[in-house]
């Protein structure tokens, strides 16, 4: 499989937040992974191998030791953080969202100030100063479809699919407003949203 990268540590011309995709699944989706989950899709400067599209699952939390990411680094062994599923692809590498004022050559520009990496030794010293960077968010393994693959998902309803600026104004802030119901239904997603 191929890993996924920072292709630039600048965003293409014509990426921005408005661009920024996210994709929520609806009832009609079954797969177990992908249920009742929230995708936060990458723009083109996060290459992840010739033509695969990408993202993150943003909301599905587990308790990971860091020494089972990171086995070697013995300031990390003993810390216990909060990791999310990112998805089924390289279930055991990490990757990082995060904020910053300043670019990062190890990192892609998702939106505003919003970055991804999925370079293991830079990881490791933004864990290591986690007051430099309050909103990290720790991913294990990373979703990705073909083109094809997903095109088929959106024509058969699986996904609703939701710019950015429509109804999150904050990245962090898209869990609180989607909410599953029991029946698979989406509160705060309506028909027309994507």
């Amino acid at each position: 499989m191929t890993p996924a990268h920072a292709g630039q540590d600048k965003p293409k011309k014509g990426d921005s937040e408005d661009k920024t995709l996210f994709l929520v699944a609806r009832p009609e989706l079954r797969d177990p992974i992908f249920k009742e989950s929230v995708v936060l899709m990458f723009p083109s400067s996060v290459e992840a191998g010739e033509g695969l599209v990408v993202g993150l699952i943003l909301n599905k939390p587990a308790r990971v030791e860091l020494r089972e990411i990171f086995p070697n680094d013995k300031v990390l062994k003993n810390r216990f953080e909060t990791a999310y599923f990112g998805g089924p692809v390289d279930p055991r590498a990490p990757g990082v969202v995060f904020r910053s004022s300043e670019a990062a050559k190890q990192a892609a520009l998702l939106f505003g100030d919003v970055y991804v990496s999925f370079d293991p030794d830079f990881i490791k010293e933004l864990l290591k100063e986690p007051e430099k960077t309050p909103d990290l968010r720790l991913f294990v393994g990373r979703s990705q479809w073909a083109p094809a693959q997903l095109q088929n998902e959106m024509a058969v309803g699986a996904w609703y699919s939701v710019l950015s600026g429509s109804i999150f104004t904050h990245l962090y802030q898209q869990l609180e407003a989607v909410k599953f119901e029991k029946d698979g239904s989406v509160l705060g997603i309506t028909e027309g949203s994507g």
